[in-house]
């Protein structure tokens, strides 16, 4: 049985009260991160589509939704640390064992540290990767790291490497061309703070 859009109204708000409120001790409320990476998984697959890749659009959805679930437990990385609080969500939404080891696998790869297996998986890795590149992924993982006690120059040592990596685990066609224009939008930008670091 597919998941409606009933459920999935319901996924979507137990996902954005865990990262409204929970996330990073509710300092991350109000952020569109989600809303971002849905909308981007859905291009992404209707490219897949059009492309003969057949993908279930509801599983996207549902995982692009819960794939930050973790971070209302631990916001140093473990996708998987909330793991039994989504399921028994899932479960309540009368969601199939199936489709629920679907979603769980989408939210285990989507950051590159596990290998995304099935189509849906990369294709929120892709989404999510999307979202944290080019200008308004500099900030966000500023952001982000700055909320882990990072100093700023630990942080910009560290934006284009993790940049740089999260581009090489792309997947899809779509993903990697809109990643490359990213990219070039921050060439001027590490070259002017690679000169402020070294005190030029």
């Amino acid at each position: 049985m597919m998941i409606d859009e009933e459920q999935l109204k319901k996924i979507k708000e137990f996902a954005v009260d865990l990262d409204w409120n929970r996330a990073f001790g509710g300092k991350s409320y109000g952020n569109k991160h989600l809303f971002r990476t849905v909308l981007l998984a859905e291009r992404i697959a209707d490219d897949e589509i059009s492309r003969g890749n057949p993908v279930d659009k509801m599983i996207i959805k549902a995982g692009a939704w819960l794939h930050d679930s973790g971070l209302a437990k631990d916001i140093h990385g473990d996708a998987l640390c909330n793991q039994d609080e989504v399921i028994a969500f899932l479960e309540e939404l009368d969601i199939s064992d199936e489709d629920t080891r679907k979603i769980i696998d989408c939210i285990r790869g989507h950051d590159g540290r596990s290998l995304a297996l099935s189509r849906e998986a990369k294709i929120v890795h892709d989404a999510d990767t999307l979202e944290k590149m080019g200008p308004l992924g500099v900030v966000r993982e500023t952001w982000k790291r700055s909320q882990m006690g990072w100093t700023s120059e630990r942080i910009c040592e560290h934006l284009r490497n993790h940049l740089d990596r999260r581009k090489s685990l792309l997947n899809t066609a779509f993903a990697k061309g809109l990643a490359e224009k990213l990219d070039q939008s921050l060439t001027p930008f590490f070259f002017t703070l690679g000169g402020q670091l070294s005190l030029k």
